[in-house]
């Protein structure tokens, strides 16, 4: 094993189990590896076993958790082999004994590979250091394999809803309660607002004179969007409407800053106004401060601030400006009438928002936010149960820490205390020694939009190293990039990111590891290149951002076409382009699409922006409201007729934009009268059915692909159509409530993501925003669109600080609060800092080569501006660039030419030619119609005994038990398989218990059968079978699993099944199958359940890369 500059850190982080770790892993540095290996040593390494369900293990997404759950699994099957190759611990004679295995199999089956290096480490380590013999390590090993799918390897959000299903009745929550992804909210929030504004505006309305006080200055659509949001469960609304003292003073003391700030100073330009706006600000701050101070603030009329801004001098100290700017900002967003306002705006509207939340409680949901603050809230106010949960889970593993918002951490805290010293606070608690292993980077905190606080991640790491037996440990060793791409990396950031607490990290340097080459394009020559594009040759030629995407897409698209696809260096999957926002998408996948280079777009864009969504919503208002001119306008411009705006001018001079009578045009009028035929559907034909007619009507899924974006136009459409049949079936949803949630979720955006299109394997260059390209890695790298700004999104109307327990609240377009004001500056401030650390991420995921495209003079904003802050992007034209000793090629290309260059005709594939012959074309689509035809008698989705027409797992009836009844039969089968598939053969059990137990879950789905009877003939059976002798062998076999669920692909279609038991004996692998009856006739009966055995077989052979796999069939009741 090579050994790193960081490897004692790397050592004490894996193995140090008695310590509390906190684990600062740069980019590329091996964080999951690393959590891996300590969860490894956790299991098998510890002096008192943890099981594996007794750690907690917490990541950001299921994906991360199941990457993590494959890895430990990988790595102790590994251990496993190695031990079991080596023959250092003993073959188990009979697994069989003890507790029987969970469903799965043991995958201490698969071939046992030679041991790694990495492997043999790990065991030297655990036999040296832990003391463990190899036995003591098989057997940790293999229980941990078994219980793998018990374990609480997952996301917070996961795991808070496991607390709060333990604990239902403390946490106050339905014990099978849903989580609710907003959908139910709206229409809860819809119902409950029309209720409470029938009560407060009626003609007995008890508070009559307040609202008319709040209705005079703010519109009902304001203050409805304040209640949606004092209604959400992060929020805690004991900290709204009251007054505020600390942000009173804190205003108070800006104000007399802001008052001395002209002291002392030379004199301003002759035209500045710099001493009166440093009066007038002043002056605002304090009457805000007063109004903030106050129990019942005085409500004005004149809610608009009136103060003009003036510059602050370039002959004044630049240190002052950085408060003036925040000061400025806060006095021209928020006045002392607009903080009564919003206090009497919120006292209004906080007994809505109480009694909705219990209103949503009580109908058996719970919001994402919900579930945090819920289990956060149990933890904190039940100590009784808290040390419960304490004892139940001694060790907890956080990645991704940096993304951990602090409603998160709080919840964390509460559960690493250590044991028997419950405290109030989270600040007042001491985590146990060995309790917590959190690893992260706040260098690449870019999660801010979710809650992410850079600022709680300093907090809660702090209050870890304070409270001792805790390490901090750095891994600085990347092995993702060489040290052309590391070395210009960590000089940039050197000079952009300075350490700034609660807003910024400590910047960090990266090592190369000592594998990685030094250069990747030969001696001297940097891994990353830059493009800068500039304004177009032509006097008068545009040059804005639309020009600019398009030029960056033409670069784009050469150096693919000319370095990527097959005898090439790369592979279109070595390529990722990565974007800050998706605005430039659509002209980054015009010019792939018309250059043939494949793609898969992995962004969480909003899906009801997507222009084949847009238009499948306009064909579903059509359908709903005929008269809806505006939706059949956007559908006739869409693919399906390809209308421009002459002929939409035209069509409604004539007073044609109505599909409910014919058009003269042949195209429009088989399309109306494909709508007239959908229209008298609907009302009759259910939201799914509606739907499904739509694409089998018109040619929609056809004509959007080719005009829009391929398969992913297609997924996007499927989706929809996924989403209006859960509608449907779940919510009874008509059209028009469906298009009413439709309205309301594309007012949300970002909520809903596009389809998921791609797999890992498929040959496609990757697009993908910053965020979601974050934990990954790529040969080759562009960041397109470097130049744009970041974006403004809607003002929000709540703002949270965790610091302060603060919130901030807004009614839109009407007033702003004070906290919300002070909020909102801190806010941009942090929004800056986390834009540094959002191009950390983007110029950490090259292997080999990074290319930065973007204007040459970028928005203020722009990741090109920081560059150029830290001498790394061209401010003229010029050749390379120096940085750290590197040469940064830099290619110059004007706007105008990357365009013409990227649509000449030589370079384009000519189109195919359409067939002359007719003949040609009906021989083509007859033989499409067979094979179509032949397809729909094929059966695609199979079980193993499908062909017997018999129900899986239920009574095999014989001549003495035809007469039970088929029901009753059944459930004695199942009754019989349930109570076997925890039966351990080697000890004399509670059968009357088990049959007890294995039926609880089979009364409540059958409450009206005989429970009596089918217990009483079950247990006759297998008290018979327990006797036999073939029990008495299964005793002495080792087993592997049992009701271990099968899936693999025969001949095009998928077969599926679900093994009773699988079991090794005499060297060989068996799979048994019970049957409970059977009759006199057994082996008439074995040949025919042959076919079965071979679907069985062949599974195990090819989940267990395993050959000459045995068969048997096991009857239950003796002849």
């Amino acid at each position: 094993m090579i050994e790193t500059a960081d490897h004692k850190d790397r050592d004490a982080a894996r193995s140090r189990l008695d310590a509390n770790i906190l684990v600062e892993a740069g980019a590329g540095t091996g964080k999951t590896a690393l959590l891996t290996d300590r969860l490894l040593f956790q299991l098998l390494g510890s002096a008192q076993e943890i099981p594996i369900n007794s750690i907690v293990a917490l990541t950001f997404t299921e994906k991360a958790a199941g990457e993590i759950k494959l890895r430990l699994a990988d790595r102790l099957a590994e251990l496993m082999g190695a031990l079991r190759e080596g023959g250092a611990a003993p073959e188990p004679e009979a697994s069989s004994k003890g507790p029987p295995a969970p469903a799965g199999w043991n995958a201490s089956l698969r071939p046992a590979p030679e041991a790694s290096s990495l492997t043999q480490a790990v065991l030297n380590k655990l036999r040296s250091s832990f003391k463990k013999t190899d036995s003591e390590i098989l057997d940790r090993a293999r229980l941990a394999l078994e219980n793998m799918d018990k374990s609480q390897i997952g996301t917070i959000h996961s795991f808070a809803s496991h607390l709060l299903r333990l604990y239902p009745v403390q946490a106050g929550v339905d014990p099978s309660f849903k989580v609710d992804e907003g959908g139910f909210f709206d229409d809860l929030f819809k119902t409950e607002w029309v209720q409470f504004l029938d009560t407060e505006l009626g003609e007995s309305a008890p508070r009559a004179q307040a609202w008319l006080e709040v209705l005079r200055l703010a519109p009902l659509d304001a203050l409805e969007e304040l209640a949606r949001e004092l209604c959400q469960e992060r929020l805690d609304l004991g900290a709204v409407a009251s007054p505020d003292p600390d942000l009173a003073g804190r205003l108070e003391q800006m104000a007399a800053q802001l008052s001395r700030a002209g002291e002392g100073r030379p004199a301003a330009r002759a035209n500045s106004k710099i001493l009166e706006c440093l009066a007038a600000v002043s002056a605002r701050l304090k009457e805000l401060a007063r109004a903030v101070r106050a129990e019942n603030p005085g409500l004005f009329d004149d809610l608009e601030p009136k103060i003009k801004e003036s510059k602050w001098p370039a002959n004044w100290d630049p240190a002052g400006a950085g408060l003036y700017e925040q000061a400025c900002r806060i006095a021209l967003n928020c006045s002392a009438a607009q903080e009564a306002l919003l206090r009497r705006a919120s006292a209004l509207l906080l007994p809505f928002a109480g009694r909705f939340r219990q209103a949503y409680s009580r109908a058996g949901f719970i919001s994402f936010d919900g579930l945090l603050a819920k289990a956060r809230n149990l933890l904190r106010d039940e100590p009784q149960l808290r040390e419960e949960l304490k004892h139940k889970y001694p060790v907890l593993l956080i990645d991704e820490f940096q993304d951990t918002d602090p409603l998160q951490g709080e919840l964390l805290m509460f559960l690493v205390e250590a044991p028997g010293r419950p405290a109030a606070r989270w600040q007042e608690i001491k985590p146990g020694p060995g309790r917590i292993f959190v690893v992260g980077d706040p260098k690449q905190s870019i999660y801010r939009f979710r809650g992410a606080d850079i600022a709680a991640y300093h907090g809660f790491k702090q209050h870890i190293l304070e409270s001792g037996a805790a390490l901090s440990c750095d891994l600085k060793t990347n092995f993702r990039s060489p040290d052309a791409i590391l070395s210009p990396v960590n000089a940039v950031f050197e000079r952009l990111m300075k350490y700034l607490p609660g807003f910024q990290a400590e910047f960090k340097p990266l090592l190369c590891a000592p594998a990685k080459p030094s250069a990747a394009n030969g001696e001297g020559c940097c891994g990353i290149e830059l493009v800068s594009v500039s304004a177009p040759q032509k006097e008068q030629a545009p040059f804005d951002a639309e020009v600019v995407q398009r030029a960056e897409s033409a670069w784009i698209t050469r150096w693919i076409l000319t370095h990527c696809g097959e005898g090439k260096k790369c592979r279109y999957k070595d390529v990722a382009v990565l974007l800050r926002t998706a605005t430039p998408l659509p002209v980054l996948l015009e010019a792939f699409k018309s250059r043939g280079i494949p793609y898969a777009v992995e962004m969480e864009r909003h899906f009801y922006g997507m222009q084949e969504v847009i238009d499948l919503i306009n064909l579903l208002r059509v359908l709903d409201n005929p008269e809806d001119r505006r939706a059949l306008a956007g559908l006739l411009r869409s693919p399906l007729s390809g209308l421009n705006d002459a002929d939409l001018y035209r069509l409604a001079w004539a007073d044609g934009l109505t599909y409910l009578k014919d058009s003269a045009d042949e195209k429009i009028g088989r399309l109306f009268a494909a709508l007239r035929r959908l229209r008298a559907q609907v009302g009759r034909a259910p939201l799914t059915a509606l739907v499904q007619a739509v694409f089998q009507e018109l040619p929609f899924l056809e004509l959007s692909a080719k005009a829009y974006f391929g398969q992913q136009t297609v997924s996007n459409l499927l989706k929809f159509g996924r989403l209006a049949a859960a509608a449907s079936d779940e919510h009874g949803m008509t059209l028009k409530e469906f298009i009413e949630r439709l309205a309301a979720e594309i007012k949300q955006p970002g909520r809903e993501g596009e389809s998921p299109l791609a797999d890992e394997h498929l040959d496609a260059v990757r697009i993908m925003t910053i965020h979601k390209s974050k934990g990954l890695e790529f040969p080759v790298v562009f960041l397109s669109n470097a130049s744009a700004g970041r974006g403004a999104g809607p003002a929000p109307v709540c703002l949270l600080d965790w610091a302060s327990g603060r919130a901030g609240l807004r009614l839109p377009g009407v007033a702003v609060g004070a906290a919300m004001a002070w909020l909102e500056a801190q806010e941009r401030l942090r929004q800056e800092h986390e834009t540094v650390r959002l191009l950390y991420v983007a110029m950490t995921r090259a292997k080999e080569k990074l290319i930065i495209l973007g204007k040459e003079s970028g928005d203020r904003h722009a990741l090109t501006s920081l560059l150029a802050r830290a001498g790394a992007w061209p401010r003229e034209e010029g050749g390379n660039m120096d940085v750290a000793g590197w040469k940064l090629p830099v290619h110059q290309v004007k706007a105008d030419e990357a365009i013409l260059a990227a649509v000449k005709p030589a370079q384009i594939r000519p189109a195919l030619k359409p067939r002359a012959s007719f003949q040609d074309l009906a021989k083509i689509w007859a033989g499409r119609v067979k094979r179509r035809d032949e397809a729909l008698t094929k059966c695609w989705n199979m079980a193993a005994t499908d062909y017997l027409r018999e129900p899986r797992k239920a009574w095999l009836p014989d001549e003495e038990t035809r007469g039970a009844g088929a029901a009753a039969a059944s459930l004695i089968g199942q009754l019989c398989h349930k109570v076997l598939q925890a039966w351990d053969f080697s000890q004399k059990g509670d059968l009357p218990g088990a049959l007890v137990a294995a039926g609880v879950g089979l009364e409540r789905l059958s409450p009206e059968a005989d429970w009596e009877a089918v217990r009483g003939e079950a247990r006759e059976i297998l008290e018979s079978f327990l006797a036999s002798p073939e029990a008495q062998e299964l005793s002495q076999v080792e087993i592997l699993g049992r009701e271990i669920p099968f899936i693999y692909g025969q001949d095009g279609a998928v077969m599926r099944g679900s093994i009773d038991l699988l079991y090794r004996h005499g060297g060989k692998t068996w799979v048994a199958d019970y049957k409970t009856g059977g009759g006199k006739d057994r082996e008439k009966l074995r040949k025919k359940y042959e076919q079965q055995g071979a679907v069985y077989r062949a599974a195990v052979e090819k989940a267990l890369k395993i050959k000459d796999v045995g068969f048997r069939i096991i009857f239950l009741k003796s002849k």
